[in-house]
């Protein structure tokens, strides 16, 4: 009891900003989970967390690194010797209030396993004083990294830093929290790297780096597979996989045509082993007085996740062959890691849970927090472990969870801590790891068939790092007489990233008996320079492609070839698959050719939907980003502006270009909602809304409600009139800006309506 009042007090005394979490109207935080069921949660040794783990059977975890051999790990990169370069998060909330977080406490570090024992043995601090650190990936010379703030390179002799670090992309980070900013630096089997949280991707040439947009993903880590497609996540959603390789269907830059190949694989189940009264909203619950249960009302555990982080397509050798292609995903709120079997069928892509009712891996450890997973170089896996006891930001952090963490200990220590462990299969291979760097050009090559994936990637890494055209013609062997499909697909890209990819190596592949590289040349085809794309069009225009998935490549590479005979098989292919992929291809491909396509086609039909965007492209129509707007109405766009990208961080979940994010929100760009009548716009962003809701006729289910501005006192009329005036005349929207007269007035008239998100059925 005494502890009770203790924490009441500590409560009561308790800073303003650590209760932004608290949504008006949730008045009642009652703890749901009988205090007689949840557990202590002392700080463990590494050795004695081991024995609060399940692991499925046939695998093994052990340490790889503990405190003081790494502290607060979050996300890491290998170099060419296996070494590993992580980002250690030290700043991260320190105590409940996130005391000092503006202070550059975190660290990069270089663990090394020098004896192949499966134990990091040495570390190195490369660089300290880092502002939370999230990405990193390492060149020979030197390391690109993210922070709090912007992306940085930094040059380096080996293991130490040479010189200051600058800015190497500007606005890589927009706005938000610590839990919104943009991380990843995870490089595509195409050669760029990829980011979460992002709408860019990034790649080097010479000095020079090279940033392109591409649809906005994920929230926290990023994945590819062997065919180099991309998975992401979110917290409230364990995995997303998008079907088409990225950004195929986004090369017109006339028009964006809004489609995406992401879908939702399996369920958001979670499955702990252990009460979890530790999620910042574990309140609600019907038996407080709210209308659904956070917490299974038997058994005390989340029923949806909350705190999905870090992801890897397993590609290794360890692990049994039909792991390969899973997905492995961690929950750092309820400590587990979840297996996820993707399947592709036709084209598309399906996910289930592994284990149906269990998890792959769960801990009773309450500060056991996995925040990310890698494939590593022996065939295994690392799993990053943040290892503190709070894993929620305080942005976030509600009255109920302030207490709960504070009553269980969880509050301290900041920092100290951290743990990566090595996950194996049970008498699985472990593969010996080379020093890739010392390797000579031809050995490397050698390396592109080899079955485990971070051998193969790295291997196309260092070879496009040297820029060695001397292997041109191993690389043209492979993917001429090679019988390993994997081989072929990464001698095509890797000759892409030297710059040396022609014409004559796209209709060798064409050629291959194996379906995916068949596909891998199609996309390849695309990055051809115009002469090659010429050279290469008699052999992609008869090319009769033999699944669903070669036809959308296929409408992809046909437009740049630019002649009658191509646009007429182009028309073709899309009128007879009539697959809106193919047809976004197709478009796509069209980019600056919309008029010569047209011209060649004549009379001949053309599908309604590419006809559509063809005249839209004719007309330029493109975003207003208030062009219109003069004065004071300007003015407001731009403040609102600046408030949706930084401190109300709406892009988080609308993304930046207004087209949402697959199963979490739904596009504000072209949406009713938004250029409709400003009084239901302003009810929605006063009071929230929870879903589903139907934008232009699709429906869209969303996990999370939108967040009520009305009780939070930083948003004033103002501001919110300022966020609805730049929403409606951004993107391709043109509506009236909104004035705080007009908010004001309606913050009082639904007053009543405070604490009670709207649904769709209240406002239409």
């Amino acid at each position: 009891m005494t502890k009770r009042i203790l924490s009441a007090l500590a409560l009561l005394a308790a800073p303003l900003l650590a209760q932004q979490g608290n949504r008006p109207g949730h008045d009642n935080m009652e703890p749901v989970v009988p205090e007689n069921l949840v557990p202590p949660a002392p700080l463990l040794s590494a050795e004695d967390s081991l024995r609060s783990f399940q692991i499925a059977e046939g695998f093994a975890i052990a340490p790889f690194a503990a405190e003081p051999m790494i502290e607060k790990p979050v996300a890491l990169d290998y170099d060419p010797a296996g070494r590993l370069w992580v980002c250690e998060m030290i700043g991260y909330m320190l105590d409940i209030d996130g005391s000092d977080e503006e202070k550059p406490h975190g660290r990069i570090v270089v663990l090394e396993d020098t004896d192949q024992d499966g134990k990091a043995d040495k570390r190195t601090v490369f660089m300290d004083k880092v502002l939370l650190p999230r990405a990193l990936f390492v060149y020979p010379d030197g390391l690109l990294f993210a922070d709090q703030e912007s992306l940085r390179f930094v040059k380096r002799d080996g293991l130490r830093p040479v010189g200051e670090p600058v800015v190497a992309v500007k606005d890589y980070i927009q706005g938000g929290n610590v839990e919104h900013r943009a991380n990843g630096l995870v490089r595509g089997l195409d050669n760029w790297l990829y980011n979460a949280k992002s709408a860019q991707r990034i790649r080097r040439s010479g000095d020079k780096w090279i940033v392109e947009n591409t649809p906005f993903r994920g929230q926290w880590g990023v994945a590819f597979d062997n065919s180099g497609r991309i998975y992401t996540n979110n917290n409230s959603q364990f995995l997303v996989g998008e079907t088409i390789a990225p950004n195929l269907l986004e090369g017109n830059t006339a028009l964006d045509t809004k489609t995406s190949s992401a879908v939702r694989l399996g369920s958001n189940k979670p499955f702990p082993i252990r009460v979890t009264p530790g999620v910042n909203r574990a309140y609600i619950q019907k038996s407080n007085g709210y209308g659904e249960n956070t917490l299974n009302p038997e058994t005390f555990k989340l029923l949806t996740c909350t705190g999905a982080a870090g992801l890897t397509i397993y590609r290794g050798t360890n692990f049994p062959s039909e792991w390969v292609g899973q997905s492995l995903i961690t929950e750092s709120s309820v400590n587990l890691v979840k297996a996820m079997k993707v399947t592709e069928s036709h084209g598309t892509l399906k996910g289930e849970h592994t284990y149906p009712d269990k998890e792959w891996l769960a801990s009773t450890d309450e500060r056991f927090r996995p925040v990310n997973i890698y494939n590593a170089p022996d065939g295994s896996v690392h799993l990053l472990d943040f290892h503190h006891g709070i894993i929620q930001h305080k942005t976030y952090v509600t009255s109920y969870l302030r207490k709960y963490y504070t009553e269980q200990g969880l509050d301290g220590p900041g920092k100290g801590h951290g743990r990566i462990y090595r996950i194996t299969a049970k008498g699985g291979k472990v593969e010996k790891v080379p020093d890739m760097e010392a390797l000579s050009s031809g050995e490397l090559v050698s390396f592109l068939a080899h079955p485990n994936g971070w051998h193969r990637d790295m291997a196309q890494r260092v070879l496009v790092g040297r820029k060695d055209t001397s292997v041109d013609s191993l690389l043209e062997q492979t993917i001429l007489g090679s019988a390993n499909p994997l081989a072929q697909i990464h001698a095509l890209w890797t000759l892409e990233g030297l710059g040396k990819l022609s014409a004559a190596h796209i209709t060798m592949a064409l050629n291959a008996q194996d379906p995916k590289v068949i596909v891998s040349a199609l996309w390849a085809a695309s990055k051809l320079p115009p002469n090659e794309i010429a050279a290469a069009g008699p052999a992609l225009i008869v090319f009769d492609p033999k699944t669903p998935e070669q036809s959308v490549y296929l409408g992809r590479a046909l437009g740049p070839i630019a002649t009658t005979a191509a646009f007429q098989r182009l028309n073709e292919l899309v009128n007879t698959s009539k697959d809106r992929f193919v047809t976004a291809a197709a478009f796509s491909g069209l980019d600056h050719r919309e008029a010569a396509f047209k011209a060649a086609i004549g009379d001949k039909p053309i599908d309604q939907t590419l006809a559509g965007w063809i005249e839209k492209a004719g007309q330029k129509k493109k975003g207003s980003s208030g062009s219109t707007l003069k004065g004071d109405a300007l003015a407001s766009f731009e403040r609102g502006k600046a408030l949706y990208h930084g401190e109300a961080a709406c892009f988080g979940c609308h993304a930046p270009d207004g087209g949402g994010v697959i199963g979490l929100a739904p596009p504000l760009d072209s949406s009713e909602w938004v250029t409709g009548k400003p009084e239901l716009f302003a009810k929605v962003l006063l009071h929230g809304m929870t879903g589903p809701i139907t934008v232009k006729g699709i429906r869209y289910e969303t996990p999370a409600g939108m967040p009520a501005l009305a009780g939070n006192p930083m948003f004033t009329d103002e501001k919110i009139a300022d966020i609805m005036t730049f929403v409606r005349n951004e993107w391709q929207n043109k509506a009236a800006p909104v004035q705080p007269a007009l908010v004001k007035k309606l913050r009082a008239e639904t007053s009543s309506q405070l604490g009670r998100p709207y649904t769709e059925k209240d406002l239409r």
